[in-house]
């Protein structure tokens, strides 16, 4: 993967306790990405971890 943003086999949570899994991704410079889910399906847990706000579990996240 080569972008501006890459996410790679990231998961994510809370107190140790995964809510995303294993979630890769890339967006390349000058795309355009959209997060859509269902309510409760991690999306706002994937941005507050790539803004550093909550920790990786695993994977990583290049920015």
């Amino acid at each position: 993967m080569s972008g501006l943003l890459e996410v790679k086999d990231v998961s994510a949570g809370y107190r140790g306790e995964p809510v995303l899994e294993a979630i890769s991704f890339h967006v390349n410079p000058g795309g355009i990405a959209c997060l859509l889910g269902p309510s409760g399906c991690g999306k706002t847990t994937l941005l507050r971890t790539i803004a550093g706000f909550e920790p990786v579990l695993a994977g990583d996240i290049r920015v």
